[in-house]
C-alpha cells in the first residue's frame, strides 16, 4: 500500500472548481496559494450563504445558492498572539476591551476584520474608521503613532491586511464620532480570532 501525501490544491481558483460531488459538509482542503500567495486551509460549509470575496469566503464556480468554502482562521479564528491594552475607560459592554493591541510576534500580511457593534455610532463615510500602528505603547501624547493610518475603512467596517514588525508592535483604532463633531476618536474594542469588534468610544 502506498500512502500518498501532498494533496494541497494549487490555488483558490482551482478549489472553487471542485464539483458538488467533491464538496462534503465540513470537509477541509489546503491550497498552496491563497489570495495573498500563502498556504491556507478552507472548510466547506454546506449551509453557508456568505458573500464570496475570493479570500475569506469562496463561492464555488457552479454558483450554488448555499455552500461556501470558508477560510479556516479567516472567519473568526486567525492564529496570532497579542494582548489588549490601554483598558482605562473601556468598560463598554464586554470584558477584556481596550483601546490598543500589542502583538507578541511579527506578522506579515495578517488579515483582520473590523466590525462595529450595535452599541457604537460612527459617522457615515468611506474613511470613517482609521487603523494606526505605533512604535511605542499608545499614549495620549500620540508619541510613536504613525502619521498616516495603515488602513481606512467605511463606517460599516471591513477587512484589511496588517504587517507587524519589531518597530511597530502596537495598533489602535479611531472612528468618526458623531457626538464629537465627527472627529476621529479612540475606540474601545475586543478581538476574537481575526475579528475586531468596535464597542464604543472611551
Amino acid at each position: 500500500m502506498t500512502i500518498q501525501t501532498g494533496y494541497a490544491i494549487a490555488n483558490i481558483a482551482t478549489l472553487k472548481t471542485l464539483t458538488s460531488s467533491q464538496r462534503v459538509d465540513g470537509y477541509s482542503r489546503q491550497v498552496q496559494s491563497d489570495a495573498n500567495g500563502l498556504p491556507s486551509w478552507y472548510t466547506f460549509i454546506n449551509a453557508s450563504t456568505a458573500t464570496g470575496d475570493d479570500d475569506l469566503v469562496l463561492l464555488p464556480s457552479d454558483n450554488p445558492s448555499t455552500g461556501r468554502w470558508l477560510k479556516c482562521g479567516g472567519v473568526g479564528g486567525a492564529a496570532f498572539g497579542g494582548l489588549i491594552i490601554c483598558t482605562t475607560n473601556c468598560t463598554t459592554s464586554a470584558g477584556g476591551s481596550g483601546k490598543a493591541m500589542q502583538f507578541y510576534a511579527p506578522q506579515t500580511n495578517l488579515g483582520l476584520i473590523i466590525q462595529p457593534s450595535f452599541g457604537i455610532s460612527i459617522q457615515s463615510g468611506s474613511n470613517a474608521i482609521a487603523i494606526y500602528r505605533w512604535s511605542a505603547t499608545p499614549n495620549t501624547g500620540m508619541t510613536g503613532k504613525e502619521a498616516s493610518p495603515i488602513a481606512q475603512l467605511p463606517n460599516t467596517g471591513g477587512k484589511f491586511n496588517l504587517t507587524i514588525n519589531s518597530t511597530y508592535k502596537w495598533i489602535s483604532i479611531f472612528a468618526k464620532n458623531p457626538a464629537n463633531s465627527n472627529y476621529l476618536d479612540g475606540v474601545c474594542f475586543v478581538a476574537n480570532g481575526n475579528v475586531i469588534t468596535l464597542l464604543g468610544y472611551s
